[in-house]
C-alpha cells in the first residue's frame, strides 16, 4: 500500500510532463502550419538565391588558316599570352615559292604592258608614215587626173597620138590603184592601234590579277605565322611538331582573363523580383564560399529548354508540369585583378537583392 502511495505522485509527474511536451510540441507545429500557409500569399524574403549558377568567360578558340606542319611551338600549356604574341609556325617552303611565281609573274605581266604600249606608239609611227605616202600619192593622182583631161582634149583634136593618150591613161589608173592600196593601209594601221589599245586595257587588267595574286600569296605566307587575337591564358596543349595541321583546326583556346561572368538560372517564379542592375552577392563554392560582387546584367528572352538545342515537345505523352529556369547574365563589379582565382565553370550561389 505505501509502494503505491510512493509510485502514484511520480507517475502522475511524468504524465504530466509528456502531455506538457505534446502539447508544446503541437503549438510548434500548428505555429509552423500558419507561417506556412502566410508565406503562400505573403513573400517575407529580402534576397532571391540559386544555387544553380557557375563562372563564365569568353574564350577565344585559335585556329589555323593554313594548312601545313608544325616548325616550331611557342606557346606554353596554361601559359600567358597577349595579343599579337607567335603561339605556332608552320613550314612556309610552299607558300615561299607561290610567292616566288606569283612575283615572276608579275614581271611578266609588267612585261608584256610594256610592250604592249611600245606596240601603239610603233604603230602609231607606221600609220603616220602611211599617211604621208598617201597624200603624196594624193598629188600624183590629182596630177594624173589633170593629164587625163588635158590629153583626152588633146587626143579629141587629133593632137596626140593614140599611144600617147593610153600611157597616159595607165598612169591614171595606176596612181589610182597606189591611192586605194595606201587607203586601206591607213585603215589597217588604224585598226592595228585600235587593237592595241585594247591589249592594253587587257594587259593593265592582267597586271592587276597578278598583284592581286602577289598579295593574297604574300597573305597566305602570313598564315604560316599563328598569333594570339587576345590576352588571356592557354588552355590544353593538343598539338605536336611535326603535326600536319589543317585549316579551321583549333591549336589552342585562349581565356580572357578581363571578359568573366556569371550565367546563374533562376526559377520562372523568381523573374519578377530580379530587375536589371540589382546587386548581386556571388558565391564561390571552390573559394570557401568567399563572397563576389556583382550586378544583373541582362534576362534571357526564353527558357533554358526553350533555347536548347533540342526543346522538349509537350504536345505529345503524359504531361507533367515543370517550374522551368530562366538564365541570368550577372557581370562582375568587382575588379579583374581581384577575380584570378575565379575560373570558368567554377559553381557558384547568387543572392540577388530585392
Amino acid at each position: 500500500m505505501a509502494a503505491e502511495n510512493s509510485n502514484g505522485p511520480g507517475a502522475e509527474k511524468s504524465v504530466k510532463k509528456r502531455n506538457l511536451f505534446i502539447e508544446i510540441l503541437g503549438i510548434l507545429f500548428l505555429l509552423a502550419g500558419i507561417g506556412w500557409i502566410i508565406s503562400l500569399f505573403f513573400d517575407f524574403n529580402t534576397q532571391i538565391k540559386t544555387n544553380n549558377a557557375q563562372v563564365d568567360a569568353d574564350v577565344a578558340s585559335v585556329t589555323s588558316r593554313a594548312t601545313g606542319y608544325i616548325k616550331e611551338i611557342r606557346f606554353n600549356e596554361f601559359g600567358i599570352v597577349h595579343a599579337g604574341d607567335t603561339l605556332v609556325l608552320l613550314d612556309d617552303a610552299e607558300k615561299q615559292i607561290a610567292l616566288a611565281q606569283a612575283e615572276a609573274d608579275l614581271e611578266i605581266a609588267k612585261a608584256n604592258l610594256i610592250s604592249t604600249e611600245q606596240s601603239v606608239i610603233t604603230s602609231k609611227s607606221s600609220l603616220e608614215a602611211t599617211e604621208a605616202r598617201l597624200k603624196g600619192n594624193m598629188a600624183n593622182l590629182e596630177k594624173a587626173e589633170k593629164n587625163y583631161v588635158r590629153f583626152e582634149n588633146m587626143y579629141t583634136d587629133s593632137a596626140v597620138t593614140r599611144n600617147q593618150f593610153d600611157q597616159v591613161t595607165a598612169q591614171l589608173k595606176s596612181e589610182q590603184a597606189y591611192v586605194e592600196a595606201i587607203q586601206k593601209d591607213v585603215q589597217s594601221g588604224k585598226s592595228i592601234i585600235e587593237q592595241n589599245r585594247k591589249n592594253i586595257e587587257s594587259a593593265k587588267a592582267t597586271l592587276k590579277r597578278k598583284e592581286t595574286d602577289v598579295a593574297s600569296a604574300r597573305l597566305q605566307l602570313t598564315y604560316t605565322c599563328i598569333l594570339a587575337p587576345v590576352d588571356g591564358i592557354c588552355g590544353e596543349r593538343t598539338i605536336q611538331m611535326g603535326e600536319l595541321v589543317n585549316t579551321n583546326q583549333v591549336v589552342v583556346d585562349i581565356v580572357q582573363q578581363n571578359r568573366k561572368w556569371v550565367l546563374a538560372n533562376f526559377k520562372e517564379t523568381q523573374m519578377e523580383s530580379i530587375k536589371i542592375g540589382q546587386k548581386v552577392d556571388i558565391m564561390v563554392d571552390a573559394l570557401g564560399k568567399q563572397i563576389y560582387q556583382g550586378i544583373v546584367k541582362d534576362l534571357s528572352p526564353a527558357t533554358g529548354a526553350k533555347i536548347s538545342m533540342v526543346a522538349p515537345d509537350n504536345s505529345t505523352g503524359n504531361f507533367v508540369k515543370i517550374t522551368q529556369r530562366i538564365p541570368v547574365r550577372i557581370e562582375f563589379i568587382t575588379s579583374p585583378e581581384k577575380l584570378g582565382e575565379v575560373k570558368p565553370g567554377m559553381n557558384v550561389s547568387v543572392e540577388i537583392k530585392k
